[in-house]
């Protein structure tokens, strides 16, 4: 069955020419920063900040011989007008010693550097380079104070379990010696210890039986990063409610190929709806008499009834074959912390590598911080890159709305920057449930993530609640229990498993080799607000994404009106990729002589990711341009800083939101107010970046500028590196790059012109290598002919 509204044109592949491959051109100034000292200041700045480094000599004059070769620990915090990326090199050599390179090792917040300083001798150095402050002025601006650096310590209840970070200094064969020696000072004072394992670039160790004294104790070793308890994780699921409803009982069809999905979660029970698709091997960290399935049956459900248990066509998945990965054990007969959680998923995933798509609705209560990622999220990152698989995320959830306070921020590890996290939204509305249909459910956890990251990506169904008193009142989605009753759940556990379901829909359906990228910008391409939605614009991103994906029947197919192209690329550091002649369709011009039409960019990345450095974690940015031309102009290559021999003359890039009419970006009542996304990224280092515009809610200076009909048309795709990334790759000879997926649609809003035809035309002429998606042929049942679209 093909789609919808005659959609039966697949949805095409392009790839870029030779001549569309341009290398990054430099720039800079020298010339002194507004907010640079003058020289009185400059001296009393810099006598101040020498301050601490004599507390740093004490300290090693002190040490005993054992411990004396582990760096000392500044504390740098930075002026707000200094955080650019153009002044991190002159802070960096500031702190040069006479051996020692790049001692920044860390970022803490959004404004505080850590910085080590290996010996006496190499903070003698550093003294003399704030000695030598005219030299050495925006350096000494741009720092505002230093101190010692003390270790983050939490409260924590007597014989609590530790979990203790220490410091990453970015040498192998340091952090090693370190780790003995930490081993060697805990056995002194008679603590069980154990190292976990999250990412390489975290060094954590679980501390058991731990107290108050034990953490006075563990301080005092001189590269502790931080003390703090060791998360405790429970499933909590709310009372389930009994329906009525039936269902049929769906069974694989012999010879027939579904996707499989790996479902991290408490178990899945082998009732008569599930066992047809449950793989016979599994994955289980737990003995059976320590497993209470109800939860991830539930979730399971959805994954295979979802659509016929909503009786809504939502992901269009016609079957799928479950892996049970049991991570998660009964929480009232065993306790599961933290470390052990994220080593069960670890090691479900390596063993089962050939599965690509997971589920995991499962994650804690905390709520994410707003300049830092947690440990847990960087972990799932970890494990999506070393396996190259993704893991669809459930953004958690919240009981404030029982209080009467605002909804809380995405949990901690569903900031994972790599997973694909899923919001909830209710399908329902009852007497006293608080979200109208279609809205936020009163109990979603909602973003930004850390560092203004886009989380949630999406939504779904998860259901609605409400109060009677101090009694809450749920009004759930239907999914299956263990003994096979439909019953009624609520939370982003259950909406989560639809947007797997579309994802692995989608891999199957597309005969193209696995590619992360291009099934989140799939599915994230596709997604609309839905209909109804009085949410105003500013908070439809915070707490819904990019709305509510499509299904994936209706993705991969374009109508004769509208085409779709993909572009699947690495981009490596010092070059871009420019496409003039980018082939948007030449009869889509209104009666006054502009470009009409509605385009839709999405570009997903897979991000240099760096550990402990706040905010900064994400440490590659790609940005995208699309925009008119007049012509296409010589550049004198004899010129400094000029490597490219032709360029754009008056490029003008018409995805910037301030070329449209303000009434438009407040507007929540149109249709196109579904799909409208008009933001400012600005120098935001965010991997999903989506664009939906509409030409003709351009003001009218700038269709004059931007939409007459005589310009030619370009794409253009640009990275950039945090400096810490740079740096730590110039010293190891790494060559940075990123993949990505960009995804173009252009429609004729009009349906006047053929603009399928028309663009594929344009795509032979112009000679791009291009062809339809790979889309797998094979005869599948239908199972959602009846349900509502």
């Amino acid at each position: 069955m093909k789609s919808k509204m005659g959609k039966n044109l697949p949805i095409k592949i392009f790839q870029k020419r030779r001549i569309d491959e341009r290398r990054t051109e430099g720039s800079g100034s020298n010339t002194p920063p507004k907010w640079q000292l003058s020289e009185s200041d400059l001296e009393e700045r810099a006598t101040m900040l020498m301050e601490p480094l004599e507390e740093v000599f004490f300290d090693f004059s002190n040490r005993s011989r054992e411990r004396d070769f582990i760096p000392a620990t500044l504390k740098v915090d930075i002026d707000d007008n200094a955080i650019a990326k153009s002044h991190r090199k002159d802070i960096q050599k500031i702190f040069n010693g006479k051996l020692s390179k790049n001692n920044i090792i860390g970022f803490i917040d959004s404004n505080s550097l850590l910085v080590k300083v290996d010996s006496i001798e190499e903070g003698q150095q550093i003294k003399l380079n704030f000695l030598d402050y005219v030299k050495n002025a925006k350096s000494i601006s741009a720092i505002e104070y230093i101190e010692v650096y003390k270790p983050y310590i939490t409260e924590i209840e007597e014989h609590d379990i530790l979990k203790v970070s220490l410091i990453d200094y970015l040498n192998y064969e340091l952090n090693n010696a370190i780790k003995i020696a930490f081993h060697k000072f805990c056995k002194s004072l008679n603590l069980e210890i154990k190292e976990v394992k999250y990412s390489s670039g975290l060094i954590i160790f679980k501390v058991l039986k731990g107290s108050k004294a034990t953490i006075d104790q563990l301080s005092e070793f001189e590269a502790i990063e931080s003390i703090t308890f060791m998360p405790k994780y429970k499933v909590i699921l709310d009372d389930a409610l009994s329906t009525k409803d039936e269902l049929d009982i769906l069974t694989p069809v012999d010879g027939v190929n579904y996707p499989v999905i790996g479902v991290l979660d408490s178990g899945i029970s082998s009732n008569k709806y599930l066992e047809p698709w449950l793989l016979p091997e599994k994955f289980s960290s737990y003995p059976h008499e320590l497993i209470n399935p109800t939860h991830g049956t539930a979730v399971s459900s959805i994954i295979v009834y979802g659509d016929k248990l909503q009786n809504r066509l939502l992901s269009g998945s016609n079957g799928c074959k479950l892996f049970d990965a049991t991570v998660f054990p009964d929480d009232n007969k065993e306790t599961v912390y933290e470390d052990e959680l994220v080593e069960n998923i670890r090691e479900a995933i390596k063993a089962n590598k050939n599965i690509k798509i997971w589920n995991m609705s499962l994650g804690t209560d905390i709520d994410a911080d707003p300049n830092d990622f947690s440990d847990f999220g960087i972990a799932l990152d970890s494990i999506q890159e070393t396996y190259d698989v993704i893991i669809c995320k459930s953004s958690g959830n919240c009981k404030n709305f029982m209080q009467g306070r605002p909804k809380g921020r995405v949990a901690k590890s569903a900031d994972s920057i790599r997973s694909l996290v899923i919001g909830s939204i209710a399908h329902d509305k009852g007497g006293r449930d608080i979200a109208d249909i279609n809205h936020p459910s009163p109990f979603t956890r909602i973003g930004p993530g850390p560092a203004n990251n886009i989380k949630p990506d999406l939504v779904s169904y998860g259901g609605n609640a409400g109060m009677n008193g101090t009694r809450l009142i749920q009004n759930g989605v239907n999914a299956i229990a263990p003994d096979g009753r439909v019953m009624q759940f609520i939370g982003t556990s259950f909406a989560t498993p639809r947007v797997t379901a579309l994802l692995s829909e989608l891999h199957l359906k597309i005969s193209e080799s696995f590619n992360p990228t291009l099934l989140k910008a799939l599915a994230i391409h596709s997604a609309k607000y839905p209909e109804g939605l009085t949410l105003p614009v500013s908070e439809r991103i915070h707490q819904m994404g990019f709305g509510l994906p499509d299904s994936a029947e209706n993705i991969i197919y374009n109508d004769p009106h509208e085409i779709t192209l993909i572009l699947q690329e690495n981009i490596v550091k010092g070059e871009f990729i420019e496409i003039l002649e980018f082939p948007f369709p030449e009869s889509m011009v209104d009666e006054e002589g502009y470009f009409y039409g509605e385009i839709k960019v999405t570009l997903v990345s897979q991000p240099v990711l760096r550990e402990k450095q706040g905010a900064e974690y994400c440490q590659s940015n790609l940005e995208v341009k699309l925009g008119t031309y007049q012509n296409i102009k010589n550049r004198d290559i004899e010129k400094t800083n000029i490597l490219n021999e032709f360029g754009p003359e008056d490029a003008q890039n018409i995805l910037r939101d301030s070329n449209y009419r303000s009434s438009f970006k407040k507007d929540v009542k149109s249709d196109y107010a579904r799909e409208r996304v008009l933001l400012n990224y600005g120098n935001k280092y965010q991997p999903v970046k989506k664009y939906s515009i509409n030409l003709e809610e351009m003001t009218p200076s700038n269709k004059v500028y931007n939409l007459e009909s005589n310009r030619k048309w370009y794409v253009k795709i640009t990275g950039a590196y945090r400096d810490f990334a740079e740096t730590l790759a110039l010293q190891d000879g790494e060559i940075l790059n990123q993949d990505f997926t960009l995804i173009i649609t252009i429609r004729d809003n009009k349906r006047k012109f053929p603009v399928y035809n028309e663009v594929s035309q344009l795509l032979e002429n112009r000679n791009f290598l291009h062809s339809n998606i790979k889309i797998r042929e094979e005869v599948r049942i239908d199972t959602n002919n009846n349900l509502n679209n």
